[in-house]
């Protein structure tokens, strides 16, 4: 006699819960839809109205952005050069030219082919000559001039290619001149000759001058000569 064990009936298969109000799930589907639609709509109109409608560059501040109140410059006058002094051109032979402190009056313009210095006869040599300026010197400054070994009057003699020429040296050999370290004081006036070695053929157009000043640049005073020479 056989023994078998009795095989227990299979677990039936779980039944699905019935829903047990399909109304309330239809509602809750159309209640979202409505909410998704409503929400849609409000970002179509918020984004049309928004300043930054079509623009590729989202519109919301960065985080860099510097959110402090801005003040507009104050606007700065351009400073205005400082007008130099312009040299006086309108001087003529006779007439007192002024630069500062220092006065000159021409009296005289002459070309000669020899002058005197120191007693002799001194010539100018092949193709040159002499320009002698007789002039009056007038000290309207604060202190002494040495005519003729310092230089308290810079000047140039100019001719018609606006060439420059300085003085001879040892102005103060030449006959009637100051002599060295003759000291003309403020409020003074002294005959002074200003000699100049040029080219024979040379025509001379204009006397420059102006008061010796290390601290700035001075424009000179200009004394027309043009067809003064003799």
């Amino acid at each position: 006699m056989s023994s078998q064990i009795p095989q227990m009936p299979e677990q039936p298969p779980a039944v699905p819960r019935a829903v047990s109000n399909p109304w309330k799930i239809a509602t809750f589907c159309l209640t979202g839809a409505l909410l998704a639609t409503s929400a849609a709509l409000v970002y179509t109109v918020a984004d049309d109205e928004s300043p930054y409608a079509g623009a590729t560059v989202d519109p919301s501040p960065s985080i860099w952005q510097d959110d402090r109140p801005r003040t507009a410059p104050e606007p700065v006058e351009p400073e205005s050069p400082t007008p130099s002094p312009s040299p006086s051109a309108g001087f003529k032979v006779g007439e007192e030219a002024r630069n500062r402190g220092a006065v000159v009056t021409i009296k005289k313009v002459r070309e000669t082919s020899s002058i005197i210095m120191s007693g002799t006869t001194k010539k100018a040599g092949s193709g040159a000559k002499y320009v002698v300026l007789e002039t009056v010197v007038f000290n309207d400054t604060k202190a002494s001039m040495d005519l003729t070994c310092g230089l308290p009057i810079v000047n140039n003699l100019l001719d018609e290619e606006g060439r420059r020429y300085d003085t001879i040296d040892d102005l103060y050999e030449v006959a009637d001149n100051p002599q060295c370290n003759d000291q003309l004081q403020p409020g003074f006036k002294d005959a002074m000759l200003f000699v100049y070695r040029v080219p024979e053929g040379a025509k001379i157009t204009a006397w420059e001058f102006s008061e010796y000043d290390l601290a700035s640049d001075r424009e000179p005073s200009i004394v027309q000569l043009s067809g003064v020479a003799t």
